[in-house]
């Protein structure tokens, strides 16, 4: 095999990196963030919890568009718990490339939706490299059904749906 040839092989099995030229100036997308919990911290008043957690993960485009897609996923929050039920989940992301550039997400107003799931708003707040100045709002919902495995982590799968607009 010539030298040409053996490289255009190997760049074929190498993951593509989201080039700038890739991400139109503005647009949506739908992703689903497949995540882990890496620490969780609880303190009980009474009849209410509150948690604070961390979780990482990966994000997966559901159109297999460049953005969002196999981004990685790192969260920090707190969610209230009263009763049993969800009154608050707030934080944020942020979510990284393959080239290490950056999108930040605040997310906030995570309310049960009385069937274990919860609904909240997100925020598109900034970014590096590619995505320096991206702005835009969107929506997750997460149906609230961890994912089990042998090391009792808790796991999920979130969907998200974001608009966003670059300058």
């Amino acid at each position: 095999m010539s030298h040409r040839l053996w490289t255009i092989a190997v760049s074929a099995l190498l993951p593509f990196s989201v080039h700038a030229a890739d991400i139109p100036k503005e647009g949506s997308a739908n992703y689903t963030n497949f995540w882990v919990a890496t620490t969780g911290n609880t303190i009980r008043q009474g009849n209410r919890s509150y948690i604070i957690y961390e979780i990482d993960g990966v994000t997966h485009n559901d159109a297999g568009s460049p953005m969002f897609n196999t981004f990685g996923q790192r969260c920090v929050g707190l969610v209230e718990i009263s009763e049993g039920n969800v009154q608050d989940d707030l934080g944020t992301c942020t979510y990284t490339d393959r080239d290490g550039d950056h999108i930040f997400a605040p997310y906030s107003g995570g309310k049960g939706d009385g069937k274990g799931g919860e609904h909240a708003t997100i925020k598109l707040a900034g970014g590096t490299g590619k995505f320096s100045g991206i702005t835009g709002s969107g929506e997750y919902f997460n149906p609230g059904l961890p994912i089990k495995a042998d090391d009792k982590a808790i796991r999920g799968a979130v969907s998200a749906k974001v608009s966003w607009k670059l300058p």
